[in-house]
């Protein structure tokens, strides 16, 4: 297995150039970005607020439960305050407004993502802040393998950065492809909140989806209605999607999209994913079919990848209990 150490002090330290374009374009996303943290930070009571403030770069989640310790996620370590008083659960409550269907808000020109628990009453008892972030050239380590129109599969656990990695991938592809490249963006998870996404996503086009139920509905509109040359979708796998997504490359649109997992034999595993990975029968180690990605990205951490550039290989290895052939990025280290 190869490994590729690419970059000094992490995504961030990609530049975009200087002058032009590009120079306006990474302006407009600092601004969306620095505007977006100010109004979520305005829903905290003031002394979360401070709490947050002392190294806001680095918060990554907020748990906010009823008489419970206030628990703050910064760069991977979970931190404990305070308990959560009823005022500050009223506080943040009105200032939120509203939830959808499913439970989740957010902050229109934002990647934040406000979840509510409620009670047996339906009163709100507790939050979860997920700190969503547009990291630009995040993907561009990457760009070997994600640069043409092979569809793409990200594979990593809850909280790893496989959303922040597909919106990276997003600004590379977006950048040729333009309006040809349409995201199905679930509870507006990549492109964010409100009618007018995020500036990260650059020319692509979105199409939101306010219930997940409807994520499938939402992928044939896209197919059949808009033209586009490259479909990208976060958390496949449930309510019907994985049925359009075959019918979809099967009809040579391309798909970038994630999917939970530790590894690749962790998918492999989901009888649900069975008909995008080519019908792989765990006791036979054979499958029927051709996969419907070609290039594979497990994402191990925060930064740090393994891109199997032969998707189909790699599933072929894991299903004879090998280790699959991959490439290790790591953005991380010079």
């Amino acid at each position: 297995m190869k490994e590729v150490h690419l970059g000094v002090g992490g995504p961030k330290a990609v530049h975009l150039g200087v002058g032009g374009p590009k120079e306006e374009t990474l302006r407009h996303i600092e601004e969306a970005e620095r505007i977006g943290t100010e109004r979520l930070l305005s829903y905290f009571p003031a002394w979360i607020r401070a709490i947050l403030q002392e190294d806001i770069e680095g918060v990554e989640e907020v748990a906010m439960d009823l008489g419970r310790p206030l628990v703050v996620r910064v760069r991977g370590e979970q931190k404990l305050h305070r308990e959560v008083s009823q005022g500050d659960i009223d506080y943040f409550y009105a200032k939120v407004g509203s939830f959808r269907s499913n439970g989740r808000a957010g902050i229109p020109g934002t990647l934040h993502r406000i979840s509510v628990i409620r009670d047996a009453d339906d009163l709100p008892i507790g939050f979860t802040i997920r700190f969503g972030r547009a990291i630009p050239g995040i993907a561009t380590p990457l760009r070997d393998w994600i640069g043409g129109r092979d569809s793409t599969l990200i594979i990593g656990p809850p909280g790893v950065g496989k959303t922040t990695l597909l919106r990276g991938i997003v600004e590379e592809k977006a950048k040729t492809l333009k309006a040809r490249l349409v995201i199905v963006d679930t509870s507006n998870e990549i492109a964010g909140d409100g009618a007018v996404p995020h500036p990260i996503i650059g020319s692509a086009r979105r199409m939101m989806v306010g219930d997940p139920r409807k994520q499938a509905n939402i992928i044939l509109q896209a197919i059949t209605n808009h033209s586009p040359e490259t479909i990208v979708v976060d958390e496949i796998g449930y309510h019907g999607d994985v049925e359009v997504l075959e019918t979809a490359r099967r009809r040579g649109v391309d798909i970038v999209a994630t999917v939970h997992g530790e590894d690749l034999r962790d998918v492999l595993e989901n009888p649900v994913l069975r008909p995008l990975l080519g019908y792989p029968d765990l006791e036979t180690g054979k499958r029927l079919t051709r996969p419907v990605f070609r290039v594979g990205i497990a994402v191990l951490a925060k930064g740090v990848y393994k891109v199997y550039p032969d998707f189909t290989a790699a599933i072929d290895q894991a299903l004879r209990k090998e280790d699959p052939d991959g490439i290790v990025v790591d953005s991380k280290r010079g």
